[in-house]
């Protein structure tokens, strides 16, 4: 009689310590949604010789992207990443520097894994664009006059990331990513004369790390 009453309580005792686990997972498990929204803010550095000589750059990033997973149980999404980026004015001897990005994303990442997601993203660049405003002697004529740089970026990234599930249908995310991208200028402008066209591709190769929350519709 006595053991039975101690197998109940044990009985008992494990069932809610089974349901409270499993309550935590859900709570704690990236919650399936057919459409995600994310915000992120970061960092970027990057090295090219667009330049002349070989440099590093360093920027705040900040990216909002969407998707969706058109096939139920496929751990595979499509969607896009706009890209917003204040440039170290300093690393290019300007006033100001930002840049953009619009990316085309495919998304993937391992199905059914408690509390922590891990998910790799490849990226193509649509649009890049720098723009690249200093005081500084354009022309080589020794005469400093205010003056725009407009330069596009092609090429691809590679994110890899883990989403933390905070709440149902909202994660925590931090991701880290390498871009291989090709740099040029477009043009440079003087008091609104266009003083040089477009110039050779240059290597941008870059790597970044970010925060974010992820919201699944």
């Amino acid at each position: 009689m006595k053991t039975n009453y101690f197998n109940q309580r044990n009985l008992i005792a494990t069932g809610i310590a089974t349901a409270g686990l499993s309550v935590a997972i859900l709570i704690q498990t990236p919650a399936l949604a057919m459409v995600n929204a994310q915000v992120g803010v970061g960092k970027r550095s990057a090295t090219s010789s667009f330049e002349g000589t070989s440099k590093k750059y360093g920027a705040d990033e900040y990216a909002a992207s969407a998707s969706i997973d058109p096939i139920p149980l496929v751990p595979v999404a499509a969607g896009a990443t706009m890209t917003v980026q204040n440039w170290n004015k300093d690393d290019f001897g300007a006033t100001k520097t930002t840049g953009s990005e619009l990316t085309l994303d495919v998304k993937a990442w391992v199905p059914m894994v408690p509390i922590i997601t891990p998910y790799a993203k490849f990226s193509y660049v649509v649009a890049g664009k720098m723009l690249v405003e200093a005081n500084a002697d354009w022309s080589g004529d020794g005469v400093v006059t205010a003056g725009k740089q407009t330069m596009s970026l092609t090429g691809t990234h590679l994110t890899v990331g883990a989403q933390y599930g905070i709440l149902p249908l909202v994660s925590a995310v931090l991701e880290v990513g390498m871009g291989t991208e090709k740099i040029k200028t477009d043009e440079v402008t003087v008091s609104g004369v266009k003083i040089a066209s477009a110039g050779d591709s240059k290597a941008w190769n870059s790597n970044s790390v970010s925060v974010g929350v992820n919201v699944g519709f």
